[in-house]
């Protein structure tokens, strides 16, 4: 969940002594090490109880806390800590955001960070938080900041269909809705009651048509309907893990701007791959990693997440088949985004038959990897424009931050 942990500290960092409260003893592992080196004094605890019997010893000028523990929960543990501290709180959350930073709001808390969350953010609240506490009195009532409680960045997930009204009810309900906006379903004209069947089992779903054939089509009739910072692409025959959702997410939140599933990664895996497909899996490959100087593990696999700024950069216009995936994966790459593989295991399909085609797709493939290669040496710098919303930017980066600026 976090990255980039920097071992030079700032000539001007507050010193500070920060109490980090959660039950999740990998997690305070990690919080301590990146504060340590960072220059940091940490002292942390499993429980509300054991935080409540410290404070007044320990002193802290921060309290870090979880809001998700079990027992005493976050809630209650932090009523319990400010009738004892006046220390500013930062308060975590991996649960919905409009009822916590709501709740946050109320009970008076100095910040709300929503899992997962950049390293960089992190620091950069800590330390505007230990500024604020050395600017007060040591014995002042604790005031809560005037600083907005922001959340996370709000998430689309993408999810074509075509007659998969068998396996909706083993994927749905599934995903992990405490990190996920909307859901949207991208259907190509199903004559089994796919719609129907997505609908009963979760009203709010938001269901496209796409106006042509093909996986292309679909995927881009998802991105014009979705309205995510972060878009997730996921299909829906249950060969993807819905629970792998927060592992795309943690990565983009450590600095990615596209992520995409590698069952050849370290982690990953699959029991739905027959001998040829893997072949031709492994030579596509290979010859996109000499070809791009890229180190893919894998090629031909669906599931990936990006920010939406990267919709800016990707022209995906007449791509409408299998090879939408392969033409994302190269764009990116020709297009200079930051792209991070992450573990993923691919399992059978629940029900129905699989609509790849091992050797007209893999043809189609190939054509896009020659295709994109000799685009990237033709057009290396493609001008920044927003395919889908018209507008222009000139420097995403700039966009990028106060994206995220905005919705942390």
């Amino acid at each position: 969940m976090l990255q980039n942990i920097e071992s030079n500290r700032p000539a001007t960092q507050t010193s500070g002594n920060i109490l980090i409260v959660d039950d999740d003893t990998d997690f305070l592992w990690l919080l301590t090490s990146l504060f340590n080196q960072h220059g940091y004094q940490v002292n942390s605890v499993t429980s509300g109880i054991e935080a409540v019997n410290i404070i007044e010893d320990n002193n802290p000028d921060l309290i870090i806390l979880d809001v998700g523990m079990p027992g005493m929960d976050g809630w209650e543990t932090y009523q319990r800590l400010r009738n004892r501290s006046v220390s500013p709180v930062l308060i975590l959350s991996g649960s919905g955001t409009g009822i916590n930073g709501a709740k946050a709001l109320r009970v008076g808390a100095n910040e709300l960070m929503q899992k997962p969350f950049q390293t960089k953010e992190l620091l950069a609240r800590v330390e505007a938080l230990l500024q604020y506490r050395h600017a007060q009195p040591q014995d002042a009532d604790p005031q809560p900041s005037v600083r907005p409680i922001r959340v996370r960045p709000t998430v689309s997930v993408i999810i074509p269909t075509l007659n998969e009204a068998k396996n909706l009810p083993l994927i749905l309900p599934y995903l992990p809705l405490d990190y996920i906006n909307e859901v949207i379903l991208v259907d190509g004209r199903s004559t089994d009651g796919t719609v129907e069947t997505a609908r009963a089992i979760m009203p709010s779903i938001k269901v496209v048509m796409q106006n042509k054939p093909g996986k292309g089509a679909a995927l881009t009739a998802g991105y014009r309907a979705s309205s995510g910072e972060i878009i997730i692409v996921m299909d829906a025959d249950g060969s993807n893990d819905p629970r792998e959702i927060p592992r795309f997410l943690n990565a983009l939140m450590q600095g990615a701007d596209f992520v995409k599933g590698s069952r050849f990664a370290s982690g990953g895996g699959t029991s739905d791959m027959p001998r040829v497909r893997r072949f031709g899996n492994a030579v596509f490959v290979y010859l996109v990693n000499i070809l791009f100087n890229s180190t893919f593990t894998d090629l031909c696999y669906g599931y990936h997440a990006f920010w939406a700024y990267s919709l800016c950069t990707l022209d995906l216009t007449g791509v409408d088949g299998f090879e939408i995936d392969t033409a994302l994966y190269l764009r990116a790459l020709n297009d200079k985004l930051k792209i991070t593989e992450v573990p993923s295991f691919e399992g059978y399909r629940f029900y129905g038959v699989g609509k790849l085609r091992t050797i007209p797709d893999g043809a189609r493939v190939l054509y896009t990897i020659f295709k994109e290669f000799v685009g990237s040496v033709l057009h290396p710098n493609r001008d920044l424009k927003m395919g889908f919303n018209g507008d222009s930017i000139q420097n995403k980066e700039v966009y990028t931050i106060s994206k995220i600026e905005e919705s942390l």
